[in-house]
């Protein structure tokens, strides 16, 4: 184990969000200071942009802790729904009674904020995500400081890919009385910056500089921004990577080749990061010309990659290492071979000929009458090889076909695993650890999770799913995943998940935690 190898306490890079572990350059640390002084001077509305991975959700919760007492802070991380949905969650996390049947929500909300406001107090509400929020809420939320005077003790916080930018410009005219501009970016590292991060996670880990003076090469260092682009989070997945192979090789350093520039995560990030760029600029009319310049190189780039000329030795291997085709590609039938008359020789087959019959003849089942008239002993010895060779392959390489998950049902998975994580719940007594996969507050949130439940993804790792509910309205729904020993058992089996789990920046956690959260 690296941790091991190296003499570190915790996993210098890993994708749990720690605010102790919180690097200061790249702008970092003054955005965390210009926020927290937006706060205290009473500003409505604050913006922050970002690419996936850029540490926004990190800077977020460090800005939480540097508030002091006289701020609420309500965090709301998954803004899916209409405008009652999310004004909801604030006043039920603001202190509305659960099974409270209000449906003046705007009022309620001025009443909590009354109390807070007659104590001195202020209430901060961060939307992690918020380029999910629908056009509509996102246009009521921003127009509802304007209307409402008895809200002036709340500052809202909206955080999100460059796409939130988009749809706020695309609001303005409607929401002339506010500050759609104010606000702040987070830039990718530079290549100083990103060697400074390395070295930063590092010793945070508990690193001795004493023995180790140097971990990553500068050669590994320049690899790591030029494949990662100063993105934290893909700096954190290659420097992982690098680490773990550094630690296999039992070296202690991490030198060029330990750097993975093809880690399919790292790829599905930038190409997200482009993507969102891509359409955060299509939103404005002025930078249309842009927008078809970057989608023209894109198109460029993937057309020279799948259409760029081979070389004849690379064609040859392809040919050479070609699979057998399957029973549902056609193939033509076996032709007859001709009769020869007595006394004449038989002409031999040539041996291209014959690989590639042998490869790829597969004659369907045929009635008797229609098959083909075989008059030579050695040819009809040669087409029962043929279809017995086959007929074997068939056997060996057609698996069976994969269950759909349309042919499951939803509400029968979605009660097994409700009663499953009863007993699961045991492992909370007994010290042990989990993943918090998502949690969804929304009317549809049970039936959201009954459609994941079949998908064939979801299903082929069911049985490590485990799902509690909250009493709330509406209702509240965790998922976790796994049982592990240790916290860091539980770390590593994160680091190590499917992509389709990863997406949705799961953590590890105590079971005992988990269960605090759920309570009602």
């Amino acid at each position: 184990m690296y941790l091991e190898h190296f003499q570190l306490q915790t996993s210098p890079f890993s994708e749990a969000i720690d605010p102790q572990v919180f690097f200061p350059d790249g702008d970092r640390e003054h955005i965390c200071a210009e926020l927290e002084d937006d706060i205290k001077h009473g500003r409505v509305f604050i913006k922050l942009v970002g690419n996936e991975g850029s540490g926004k959700t990190l800077l977020l919760k460090v800005l939480t802790g540097r508030l002091l007492q006289e701020f609420e802070v309500i965090y709301i991380d998954n803004p899916i729904g209409s405008f009652d949905d999310l004004l909801r969650l604030v006043c039920l996390d603001l202190g509305m009674e659960a099974g409270s049947d209000q449906t003046d929500l705007v009022a309620e909300l001025a009443r909590q904020l009354q109390r807070r406001k007659k104590y001195g107090q202020r209430v901060v509400l961060i939307i992690d995500d918020a380029e999910k929020i629908f056009l509509a809420t996102l246009e009521r939320l921003l127009r509802l400081p304007c209307e409402r005077d008895d809200l002036s003790v709340l500052t809202i916080i909206l955080a999100g890919r460059p796409a939130l930018d988009a749809n706020l410009k695309q609001l303005t005219v409607y929401c002339a009385g506010v500050d759609v501009e104010h606000g702040y970016s987070l830039e990718p590292l530079t290549r100083e910056e990103t060697g400074r991060y390395l070295v930063y996670r590092l010793l945070a880990a508990g690193l001795d500089s004493r023995k180790h003076k140097e971990i990553f090469t500068g050669a590994a260092i320049e690899k790591i921004y030029t494949s990662a682009a100063g993105n934290p989070r893909m700096t954190n997945i290659l420097a992982e990577e690098a680490l773990q192979k550094s630690c296999s090789d039992k070296s202690f350093l991490v030198l060029l080749d330990h750097v993975d520039a093809d880690r399919q995560e790292v790829k599905e990030l930038k190409g997200k990061n482009i993507l969102s760029t891509i359409f955060a600029m299509s939103k404005g009319r002025k930078r249309l010309v842009a927008v078809c310049g970057a989608m023209f190189l894109v198109f460029g780039v993937v057309f020279f990659f799948a259409f760029r000329p081979e070389k004849p030795e690379s064609k040859k291997a392809r040919i050479q290492e070609a699979p057998m085709v399957s029973e549902t590609v056609p193939v033509p039938p076996v032709p007859a071979v001709r009769s020869v008359p007595a006394g004449k020789p038989v002409s031999p087959v040539p041996a291209a000929k014959k690989t590639v019959r042998r490869e790829m003849a597969v004659p369907d089942k045929q009635p008797a009458a229609k098959r083909p008239a075989v008059t030579s002993h050695e040819d009809r010895h040669e087409n029962k090889h043929i279809i017995h060779v086959h007929q074997d392959v068939v056997k060996r390489r057609v698996a069976p076909p994969a269950m759909k998950g349309a042919a499951r049902d939803g509400d029968a998975l979605f009660r097994k695993r409700l009663r499953a994580s009863a007993e699961w719940l045991a492992g909370a007594y007994r010290g042990q650890y989990t993943i918090q996969l998502m949690m969804l507050s929304s009317r549809s949130a049970e039936e959201n999770i009954k459609k994941l439940l079949v998908r064939d993804d979801y299903f082929s790792v069911i049985d490590k799913l485990h799902i509690l509910r909250k009493k709330t309205n509406p209702p509240t729904l965790f998922i976790f995943y796994g049982t592990y020993p240790s916290m860091d058992a539980a770390r590593q089996v994160r680091n190590t998940m499917p992509v389709f789990l990863r997406k949705h920046h799961p953590y590890a956690l105590s079971i005992a935690d988990a269960l605090t959260k759920t309570e009602d």
